[in-house]
């Protein structure tokens, strides 16, 4: 199938999803004695379709050059998004074990727990959608002793745009400092412009103290906005774009990058990016650094040491995380493949909505040390 008719295969299905959503949230809801009048369920209605359509309608306009009202439009429709799912889960588990409405005072009363629920855990969930990310520390073992107490920051997913702007920036990259990096990393969906409007971005990225490099690759929100187009925005931020490519950072010590994974599946993009990005380094201790956390046996295959990786979210707002394991087993942690360590973050920023539901932003701190 050739690229457009894949992605336009993709977006009709998520739009089918999305609006199913929100109509059985009305369904389940306007269902209910405390919203049955005439007045209260038009608003509703009314209500609904607005949010429903405002991403969509921000988004287009946003990147038409319109200014506040699109990105007021996408502001409201992203916080939408994570609002109706947790309320869609609640309710949906509310309709299962009242059998969809069988057992009919249940079925109320439970709706109505759902609803009080859910609208705790969206608060909560903003809570930790804006806290500051936390520290994740690491100890991955080296042979080579030069390598030994080698500092690496990882971040990523910092979706940049409408909704994490400059002072979201500022902070991660004080926080990035204060570790005192080595080698700072980023592994995609940096940006979500196209990366020729942001300079205020590009200004604070160079301010990251990293004394042996700053080392990025792409995400497939580079791919969806274009700025993977641009990579002038990569060099202007003081980092090292790798398109499929690898660089001896110091002796034995080698960093490799991809360009996303699963956008080349998605782009329809036929080269073997892995391959290119191994082939010809040098020997020593080889760093992986991959959006997306595929073709992970075949990179510890290939002598991968180290794979680093973000894009899953881990699920972002519980539970979705059990979606995400279907499409990426290796989902969020830890993993040890044959004689390869792989490490997939949960991000440090959010997509679409500012929340996260029990899953924490974070900033991976590894440290090298000798077997």
């Amino acid at each position: 199938m050739k690229f457009f008719p894949r992605v336009i295969m993709f977006f009709l299905v998520a739009l089918a999803i999305w609006f199913s959503l929100n109509g059985y949230f009305l369904w389940r809801v306007l269902a209910l004695p405390l919203f049955s009048s005439k007045a209260v369920k038009i608003t509703m209605i009314a209500s609904v379709v607005f949010l429903a359509l405002s991403y969509l309608v921000g988004r287009v306009f946003v990147h038409r050059g319109f200014g506040g009202v699109a990105v007021f439009l996408e502001i409201v429709g992203a916080v939408w998004m994570g609002v109706l799912f947790i309320f869609v889960v609640f309710l949906l588990f509310a309709d299962l074990t009242s059998l969809f409405g069988y057992f009919k005072l249940a079925s109320i009363y439970f709706r109505y727990t759902a609803l009080c629920i859910s609208v705790v855990l969206i608060f909560f969930s903003f809570y930790q959608g804006f806290r500051a990310p936390v520290i994740r520390n690491e100890k991955i073992k080296v042979s080579n002793p030069q390598l030994s107490g080698v500092k690496i920051v990882q971040i990523s997913d910092l979706h940049l745009g409408s909704i994490k702007g400059e002072r979201f920036l500022k902070n991660v990259v004080k926080k990035v400092n204060e570790q005192k990096p080595d080698i700072f990393v980023i592994t995609g969906d940096i940006i979500d412009t196209d990366g020729k409007k942001e300079e205020g971005f590009k200004k604070i990225f160079r301010e990251i103290k990293a004394p042996k490099g700053v080392f990025a690759v792409l995400g497939n929100h580079e791919y969806y906005h274009g700025a993977e187009k641009n990579p002038m925005f990569f060099e202007e931020s003081g980092m090292k774009l790798l398109r499929n490519q690898n660089v001896e950072v110091m002796d034995g010590l080698i960093v490799s990058g991809v360009e996303d994974l699963s956008s080349k599946k998605h782009f329809g993009k036929g080269e073997d990016f892995l391959a290119k990005a191994l082939e010809n380094r040098k020997e020593g201790f080889n760093i992986l650094l991959s959006h997306s956390p595929l073709e992970v046996e075949r990179a510890s295959e290939m002598g991968v040491n180290l794979m680093l990786s973000g894009h899953t979210h881990n699920g972002q707002i519980w539970p979705f995380n059990f979606f995400s394991k279907i499409f990426y087993p290796y989902n969020y942690g830890r993993f040890k493949i044959k004689n390869m360590d792989l490490i997939v973050t949960l991000g440090t920023g959010t997509w679409g909505p500012p929340m996260r539901l029990f899953r924490t932003s974070e900033i991976v701190v590894m440290e090298l040390e000798q077997e």
